[in-house]
């Protein structure tokens, strides 16, 4: 119950403003390579109807559940990672395939495959309030405070600034544009958290946030569900 209080809490109250939002302060360019080539291999996991159902069925267990990596084993396709492997010349990217890591890549994926070219809808700001009791295949009792704060301030964040989190999303992970589009969303990123919250996360993890709440708000905007987007 304090998880989903904190997600309702968190989506009610994301008006407050503080001074600054720190982002990457410590990324390095090793780890700067693997998230590309990590965004790829996710562009080419949603991209093989082969797999779309396993991926469906991954991102609805609840993370870090029992189920969690056996289904996140079942929707990782090697041949993608093998190719991504393969352009890195290296087994790095193998390395940092957690399944928490893995499903913050698949929606800033889907996104890209399914709004990418048409952009968000046009009503994404007035999609319902957050429900996560219809999101996952589990008990969502048991939802970690980190994703639910996570997931409230990427929806706060989408719902204020959806172009700009377009922007983003479908950009190249640390290429100009992704930099134009982070100066773009400081003043929602900023309105989107307590006023005495401190906050730091690296851009990985604002992709993740940003990536779920964002195809989820766009879905729901367009009048679809995860499942008929398969």
């Amino acid at each position: 119950m304090a998880t989903l209080n904190r997600i309702a809490a968190y989506a009610a109250i994301c008006t407050a403003v503080v001074a600054s939002v720190p982002l990457v302060a410590q990324d390095t360019l090793p780890s700067r390579e693997a998230e590309k080539d990590l965004a790829e291999y996710a562009d080419c996991v949603v991209g093989r109807k082969a797999y779309r159902k396993s991926v469906a069925a991954f991102l609805r267990v609840v993370p870090n559940s029992g189920p969690f990596f056996p289904a996140s084993m079942k929707a990782a396709d090697m041949t993608c990672l093998n190719d991504a492997a393969v352009r890195r010349r290296a087994s790095k990217l193998e390395m940092r395939l957690q399944p928490s890591t893995f499903r913050g890549a698949l929606y800033p994926a889907l996104y890209r495959r399914d709004f990418g070219k048409i952009g968000p809808p046009a009503d994404l700001t007035s999609a319902a309030p957050i429900d996560v009791t219809t999101e996952f295949d589990g008990d969502v009792m048991t939802l970690s405070e980190e994703y639910g704060s996570g997931r409230a301030f990427g929806d706060c964040v989408a719902r204020k600034a959806p172009q700009d989190s377009h922007l983003m999303l479908t950009s190249r992970p640390w290429s100009a544009s992704e930099e134009a589009a982070i100066e773009k969303l400081k003043p929602a990123l900023a309105s989107c958290l307590f006023a005495d919250q401190t906050a730091r996360f690296n851009r990985e993890a604002l992709r993740a946030y940003l990536g779920e709440a964002t195809y989820k708000l766009a879905l729901a905007a367009a009048g679809r569900t995860a499942k008929e987007a398969r």
